[in-house]
C-alpha cells in the first residue's frame, strides 16, 4: 500500500501495534478513541497523515511530519477500539504467537484458556454466522497447533461470580458503599490512571482469567508433578487489554507470570488458517460429542452463567443467579427490573439500572459498557447519586467482551447485538445455571484453598495508584 504521508515504521506497546506504512491517516482511530471511548491518547492530524498521539510526559514535540510520540507514552489503556475502527490494518493487537511455538521447542507444556466471547468470535472469523459459536471446533484447533491442555476460562467466571458477590453482600452489611466490578482489564487500566481515588471500592477478585492462571501455576501445576515455569499458559481471549493484564507485576507465582502471554480471536484466527484448518457448521456437531472437540480436565465444568459475562449484564446477572441459589430461592429473569439511565446517541452503548429483590430487601447494580457511559457514569459517581446502588458492573468496549479489541471486524457495529446469541444457546443447554451447582468446582476450592487466607492470597489482588497527567 502505497501512502503519501511521511510517517513510517511500526511501534508496539503491550497491547497495540502500529504499522504507520499501512496508515492512509482516515483519522477514524482517533475519532474512536477521542469520541466513541474518551481516552484521547490519539489526537486528529491533516487528513492522510497518521493521528497524533498524546503524550502524557510533555513529549507531544515528537509528533512531526516524519516522527509520532510513542505508544507507551500515552494514557492508552488497551481497549482496543481503535483495532476495531481501522480499516487498514495499520492497528492491529500485538502480536506474540511466536512465543507459543518457542515454548513447545523449549519443552515447556502448552496450556490454552478459552474467553466465553472467543468461542462466537472464533465462529465470525473463520467463515460461521455472526452470532453462532464454534466452541468444540476451537478447542480441536488449538490441540491441533500443539496444545497440551485447553481449559475453559468459563471456570474461572464462576468462580468470579461467588467472590464478587461476597464483595457486594459484605460491603452492604458493613455499609461500605457502592463496589465496582474489576472483570475488565481496560476499566482497571482506566482506574489506576484516572480515577485511582475509587480503587478502595473496585472488587479485589482477580478477573476469571487473573482466577483459573493462578489456580493453574499454583495448585493444579503440583497435582501433575511439575513447577509454574514447567507450563507455558496462553490465554486465548477476545480482548487486547487482556495483553496488559498478563504483564500486572501482580499476577505472578513464583517469579513466572500467572498468564505468559494472551492472544486475541483474530490472531488465532490468521493462525488456524496459517495451519489450514477450517470451520462448519457440521464439523461443531460432530465434535461436540468427540473427545478431541471437549475441554480437559479439572477445568471443565461450569454453570451456564458462565457464558454470558461475555455479554454487558451478564456479570450483574450471574450474581443475581447465585444469591438466590444460595438463599433458596427460584430465579427466572423476571425478577430483575431494568431501567434505562443513559443512552448513546447511536444506542451502542449505555448506563442501566437492575434491581431485584432479595427477602425483604432491594439490591440495586448499574450496569455501564462503552467509554462514553464510563464517563457518564464518572460525573454520576461524582455527585453522589450511587450511594444507593450495590455495585457497577463496568465493561469499556461497547456491548461488552463481544466486542472488545481482538474479535473479527463488522461492517455494521450495530451487527455486534447479535454476538450474543451463540453465549446464550449455551447458557440454555448448560446443566445448571449458577454457579452454586457447580459442585466439582466447590471441591476443588475447598482441596485447594481450605482457608480464607488461601482464597484471598490466589484470588484477590490490589491496585496501584497510576495517575497520569
Amino acid at each position: 500500500m502505497q501512502v503519501k504521508h511521511q510517517v513510517h515504521g511500526v511501534d508496539t506497546s503491550r497491547a497495540i501495534r502500529i504499522d504507520y506504512d499501512h496508515c492512509i491517516g482516515c483519522q477514524m482511530c482517533a475519532r474512536t478513541c477521542i469520541d466513541g471511548q474518551k481516552i484521547g491518547a490519539f489526537s486528529l492530524a491533516p487528513i492522510k497523515t497518521p493521528p497524533y498521539l498524546h503524550s502524557i510526559n510533555g513529549n507531544n514535540a515528537q509528533n512531526t511530519e516524519t516522527t509520532r510520540v510513542k505508544m507507551d507514552d500515552t494514557n492508552c489503556i488497551g481497549c482496543g477500539q481503535c483495532v476495531t475502527s481501522c480499516t487498514t490494518g495499520a492497528i492491529e493487537p500485538a502480536n506474540r504467537t511466536a512465543e507459543i511455538f518457542t515454548a513447545k521447542q523449549a519443552g515447556q507444556i502448552l496450556v490454552a484458556v478459552m474467553a466465553p466471547s472467543t468461542r462466537v468470535g472464533m465462529a465470525e472469523g473463520m467463515g460461521m454466522g455472526i452470532g453462532t459459536t464454534a466452541e468444540a471446533q476451537t478447542v480441536a484447533g488449538l490441540k491441533q497447533l500443539g496444545f497440551d491442555y485447553v481449559f475453559d476460562n468459563l471456570w474461572g467466571a464462576d468462580v468470579c461470580t461467588m467472590e464478587d458477590a461476597k464483595e457486594v453482600i459484605k460491603a452492604r452489611q458493613a455499609g461500605k458503599g457502592t463496589v465496582f466490578t474489576s472483570c475488565c482489564p481496560a476499566w482497571i487500566n482506566l482506574v489506576e490512571t484516572r480515577y485511582p481515588e475509587l480503587i478502595p471500592q473496585i472488587s479485589t477478585a482477580r478477573s476469571p482469567h487473573g482466577i483459573i492462571c493462578s489456580v493453574i501455576k499454583k495448585f493444579w501445576v503440583k497435582d501433575i508433578g511439575k513447577k509454574a515455569d514447567d507450563i507455558f499458559v496462553v490465554g486465548v481471549m477476545p480482548c487486547t487489554a487482556k495483553k496488559f493484564e498478563a504483564a500486572r507485576p501482580q499476577l505472578v507465582t513464583d517469579n513466572t507470570p500467572d498468564c505468559d502471554i494472551s492472544v486475541s480471536t483474530r490472531e488465532l484466527v490468521t493462525l488456524f488458517k496459517e495451519n489450514n484448518i477450517s470451520f462448519s457448521e457440521e464439523r461443531e456437531h460432530e465434535l461436540k460429542s468427540n473427545s478431541q472437540g471437549q475441554f480437559d480436565s479439572p477445568f471443565n465444568e461450569y454453570s451456564g452463567s458462565a457464558y454470558i459475562f461475555g455479554k454487558t449484564g451478564g456479570v450483574t446477572e450471574s450474581v443475581v443467579r447465585y444469591v438466590y441459589s444460595i438463599n433458596k430461592l427460584p430465579f427466572n429473569k423476571s425478577v430483575i427490573q431494568n431501567g434505562l439511565i443513559w443512552e448513546s446517541s447511536d444506542k451502542y452503548q449505555s448506563l442501566k439500572l437492575m434491581e431485584f429483590p432479595l427477602g425483604k430487601e432491594k439490591y440495586r447494580a448499574v450496569v455501564c459498557h462503552g467509554g462514553q457511559a464510563v464517563e457518564e457514569l464518572m460525573k454520576i459517581h461524582e455527585q453522589g447519586l450511587l450511594v444507593d446502588v450495590d455495585v457497577v458492573e463496568v465493561m469499556m468496549c461497547p456491548q461488552g467482551c463481544v466486542n472488545g479489541g481482538g474479535q473479527p471486524k463488522l461492517v455494521r457495529k450495530q451487527l455486534t447485538a447479535d454476538r450474543p446469541k451463540g453465549l446464550d444457546k449455551h447458557d440454555r443447554e448448560a446443566k445448571y445455571g449458577d454457579c452454586q451447582s457447580n459442585e466439582k468446582m466447590h471441591e476443588m476450592l475447598n482441596k485447594w484453598m481450605p482457608t480464607e487466607h488461601d482464597i484471598h492470597d490466589a484470588l484477590h489482588t490490589h491496585y496501584d495508584n497510576r495517575r497520569m497527567k
